[in-house]
C-alpha cells in the first residue's frame, strides 16, 4: 500500500489528505480503499466500483466491474464482471492501465500474493489452472513509474560501455526499443526530442528498466510508449536528418552507424535505408520489405 497518502472519514464520505494534513481529494466516496500502485479503489452511490489516481481522475471508470480486488499487488488486480445469460460473476485480472491481463472467464481466482505469481490458482468449474502472472504480465507499462536515476545519453553510455545505441521496431506492435549492448531498453519519445535523457524506472509491475525520454517528462508516473510510424505513409520527401536516437555532445551526429541491418534509422524508416527511401527504391516495393533483400 502507498503510505503517501491518508484515507479519512466526513460526514459519511470517504476523501484523502497527503503527510501534512492537506486534503487533496475532497469527501465524496461511500468507499475509499488506501492507495496502492498508486490507485484507490472508490464506491460511488450507485454502489459502482473504480480505481483512481490521487488527482481522483477515474483510470477504471465506475460500472465496468461487480467487485474489484481493495488493493493492486505488484501491477495486478482481481476483477469481477456478471454476465447476464449465465447469471454468474466471471473473475479475471488487470493491470494499473485497465488492460486485461487474465481473460474473465474463470468461476473463481484465488487472492493474488507476491509469492504466488508464479503459480496462482483458478477454477473453471471444478476444474484448477495455474496462472503464471510473470508470463502473462510481460508487457511493459510506463505506468506507476518511480525514477531511480536519471543519465544523459552520453553518461549512460559510458556507464554501460557501448559507443552507440540502436533503435529497432517491435513487429507485432510496433513499439520502439533500443539496444545497448546485449540488453534492451524503452522508448517514450514523440518526435525529434529537444533535451533527450535516459532514466532507470521502476514500474508498477515492480518491473525495473532503462527508459529513453525528454528530460521534461521526468517525474511524470504515466508515460506512452513510442511507435514507429506505418510504413505506408513513408515517403521519399523524408528529411535529411539523421537518426535522432544517437547522440554525440548532445548534438545530431551524422556519422551514425546506419549499415547496421534494422539498426536505429531503419527500425525508424520501416526496415528501409534512408537511401532507398529517398530515391524511390522502397515505393517501388509497395511496402514489400522482403523484396529489398533479394534485389541485385
Amino acid at each position: 500500500m502507498d503510505k503517501e497518502y491518508i484515507i479519512f472519514q466526513e460526514d459519511g464520505l470517504f476523501g484523502a489528505k497527503n503527510q501534512r494534513g492537506e486534503v487533496v481529494i475532497q469527501p465524496q466516496y461511500m468507499e475509499m480503499q488506501p492507495f496502492s500502485c498508486g490507485l484507490s479503489l472508490v464506491r460511488n452511490h450507485q454502489y459502482q466500483y473504480a480505481y483512481i489516481d490521487i488527482n481522483n481522475k477515474e483510470v477504471i471508470h465506475f460500472g465496468i466491474y461487480s467487485w474489484c480486488d481493495p488493493q493492486f499487488t505488484c501491477g495486478f488486480s482481481r476483477v469481477m464482471e456478471y454476465f447476464y445469460l449465465e447469471e454468474k460473476n466471471k473473475w479475471g485480472i488487470i493491470d494499473t492501465l485497465g488492460n486485461i491481463v487474465v481473460p474473465l472467464i474463470y468461476d473463481k481466482i484465488w487472492a493474488i500474493r507476491e509469492e504466488y505469481l508464479f503459480s496462482l490458482r483458478a477454477f473453471l468449474g471444478d476444474k484448477e489452472e495455474r496462472i503464471n502472472l510473470h508470463l502473462l504480465g510481460n508487457k511493459v507499462i510506463f505506468d506507476g513509474l518511480t525514477y531511480i536515476c536519471t543519465y544523459s545519453v552520453e553518461a549512460f553510455k559510458e556507464l554501460v560501455h557501448c559507443k552507440k545505441l540502436y533503435v529497432k521496431v517491435q513487429p507485432n506492435t510496433r513499439q520502439l526499443y533500443f539496444t545497448f549492448g546485449a540488453n534492451i531498453g524503452f522508448v517514450s519519445l514523440k518526435g525529434m526530442p529537444k533535451k533527450p535523457v535516459i532514466s532507470i524506472v521502476a514500474n508498477s509491475s515492480g518491473k525495473i528498466f532503462p527508459l529513453l525520454m525528454e528530460k521534461s517528462d521526468i517525474g511524470k508516473a504515466t508515460l506512452s510508449p513510442a511507435k514507429a510510424a506505418p510504413k505506408k505513409i513513408i515517403s521519399r520527401t523524408t528529411s535529411h536528418q539523421t537518426s535522432f536516437w544517437e547522440y554525440e555532445s548532445e548534438k545530431m551526429d551524422d556519422t551514425d552507424n546506419w549499415s547496421a541491418p534494422y539498426g536505429d534509422e531503419q527500425a525508424y524508416y520501416g526496415g528501409w535505408s534512408r537511401e532507398d527511401i529517398e530515391s524511390g527504391l522502397a515505393d517501388s516495393y509497395e511496402g514489400d520489405i522482403n523484396a529489398r533483400w533479394n534485389n541485385d
